[in-house]
């Protein structure tokens, strides 16, 4: 070859290389703008299944008492679904898991909260170290499979391959039977070592299915560690991670996380397709050695399963903290709660209070001193204020956030009786149904930690003189029994049987002959005004049926 061919091709080369260096440099800053744009904005919701997302929690539940976790029909009656998406800014699977269950838990651990308090606090002022985790932790990714993650750490012993002594044994086969040939040097007994190769390739090709599909768990434990080792080491990302001791927790896993590198380069090797690699790959299964080191590699993250787990959580706090900070700043306005001394009254303290979902919100105070009943006309505000103080208060107790401008409570526990409807498949009417939901009320109260319980529109299911009866009876019962009771009723009788043990507010409205304005604002007192008909008018229903709705109102009323 000549040489100004040789020079003109290491040109080519380098310039090649440069080329696709400059490319991946530009991919990686424009990926960085796009997260620096994204924080503070509403999430976009991503058309994808969340399966997944609650492995973690499923176990982190088994350790709480009723009164730290919210229960399955409080979530479903506050659209915590909704709320959790609106939150979730998270840019890897440890994130959206840790998320999702802190929005379950009330927090009792009081250094718990202070660390979470701390981490949120942190990413929300440095700018720089927030934008260089959100790069590390979006390259950590939501990769489907990581979310069994949790399940994999906590059952590693599960997950081993079985019969590994019989794998062993036919490797030690394997290299014994190579010894009749080269004793009597005689190449007809090289038919044994054949033998066994065969019996070990049928062997490595039913468990490789099952070994691959572990192996994926192995790779997103690597992926944990190497974020960790990121985010704790200045050198690489500038030491983002406020906690100092993050670093020395992925330290302890260096060693293992170089066995699942090679573990994960010989499997990706043998999925590239050339055939160096395909032979490397089945030279390997030959011996089943690849499956005698994942056993042992598995037993040795076992021995450190805590601190592997507590490393997963880290890393998901970080995460969680700064979509947390996101959603701070994409809020009109935000309070971090103060907490009452757990042998003070049970009140709360609400300025400018709004539910973090409504776009356009209007924002209410209220001193709610003791348990409440909201009284007010159809579509006023009622049933959506309610909501708004249970989504804060688990806000406040979950993530220490409130989208208010102040709110100071109690640590409590929290439960809903709210969206009730008649389930056909399991035979049970509306009423079965809401006595259902209160009876667990009743049975969820303990005298050692009060219970926000808010209930909107109590025995609706039934006629209305044992309604009031019963619902009197009920409110009575949970006023005496550390609860906070909030409660949204048209009954307005229930204001004057309970007015000595409940206070009362309302939302009102205006009528006009142009229609029905609301102002969505609290005020104290009862209500004293209705609508229903005057919404059948707005609405355009036939004035035979007006005329005779009111009628009969004024006969009954």
């Amino acid at each position: 070859m000549e040489p100004y061919t040789l020079i003109l091709l290491c040109i080519l080369v380098m310039a090649y290389i440069l080329i696709r260096l400059e490319n991946r440099r530009d991919f990686g800053n424009g990926k960085k703008a796009l997260l620096r744009q994204s924080f503070g904005a509403i999430p976009q919701r991503e058309n994808r299944d969340y399966g997944g997302i609650e492995y973690d929690w499923d176990f982190e539940q088994t350790n709480l008492s009723e009164q730290e976790q919210i229960d399955e029909i409080t979530w479903n009656d506050l659209e915590m679904d909704a709320v959790y998406l609106r939150i979730n800014n998270c840019r890897s699977f440890a994130g959206e898991q840790a998320l999702y269950t802190a929005l379950h838990r009330l927090s009792q651990n009081r250094e718990a909260e202070e660390s979470l308090r701390g981490k949120i606090r942190y990413f929300g002022e440095h700018e720089t170290e927030r934008e260089r985790a959100t790069y590390l932790l979006h390259c950590l990714g939501k990769e489907h499979g990581s979310y069994y993650l949790p399940v994999f750490i906590r059952n590693l012993k599960g997950f081993e391959i079985p019969n590994i002594q019989f794998y062993r044994f036919m490797r030690g086969l394997l290299l014994c039977s190579f010894l009749p040939s080269a004793l009597l040097l005689d190449t007809r007994y090289l038919v044994f070592p054949l033998f066994a190769a065969l019996s070990n390739l049928v062997i490595y090709s039913f468990q490789k299915y099952k070994y691959s599909a572990n192996l994926s768990m192995l790779r997103a434990t690597l992926g944990i560690i190497r974020t960790a080792r990121l985010l704790s080491d200045p050198g690489k990302s500038g030491g983002v991670e406020p906690s100092p001791d993050l670093g020395e927790l992925a330290q302890r896993f260096s060693r293992s996380a170089r066995k699942i590198m090679r573990l994960n380069t010989r499997e990706q090797s043998g999925l590239s397709g050339d055939l160096f690699s395909l032979l490397n790959a089945y030279l390997v299964g030959v011996t089943l050695s690849d499956f005698i080191r994942y056993n042992k590699l598995l037993r040795e993250l076992d021995g450190r399963k805590e601190d592997l787990l507590a490393l997963y959580q880290r890393v998901g706090e970080i995460d969680m903290a700064i979509s947390v900070a996101s959603f701070r700043a994409s809020l009109p306005h935000w309070c971090e709660p103060s907490f009452t001394e757990q042998d003070a009254p049970c009140r709360l303290e609400a300025e400018e209070l709004y539910h973090p979902l409504l776009s356009h919100p209007v924002s209410n105070s209220a001193s709610i001193r003791r348990s409440c009943i909201v009284t007010g006309s159809n579509a006023s505000g009622k049933s959506t204020f309610i909501k708004a103080v249970a989504v804060n208060v688990l806000l406040a107790q979950s993530i220490f956030t409130c989208s208010a401008a102040r709110l100071t409570l109690p640590r409590t526990g929290l439960i809903t009786s709210m969206a009730l409807r008649d389930d056909i498949l399991s035979g049970e009417s509306y009423y079965i149904k809401e006595i259902h939901y209160l009876k667990r009320i009743i049975d969820s109260l303990t005298p050692e930690t009060p219970t926000v319980c808010i209930v909107d529109e109590i025995l609706r299911g039934t006629n209305t003189q044992e309604r009031i009866a019963a619902s009197c009876a009920v409110l009575r019962y949970l006023a005496k029994h550390n609860c906070l009771a909030i409660v949204a009723s048209h009954d307005i009788e229930l204001t004057q049987l309970l007015e000595s043990q409940y206070d009362n507010f309302h939302f009102s409205e205006q009528i006009t002959d142009g229609g029905i304005a609301f102002s969505y604002k609290i005020h104290s007192g009862p209500a004293d005004s209705k609508n229903a008909i005057r919404l059948l008018e707005y609405m355009g229903f036939p004035e035979e049926i007006t005329w005779e709705a009111r009628e009969l109102a004024q006969t009954h009323g």
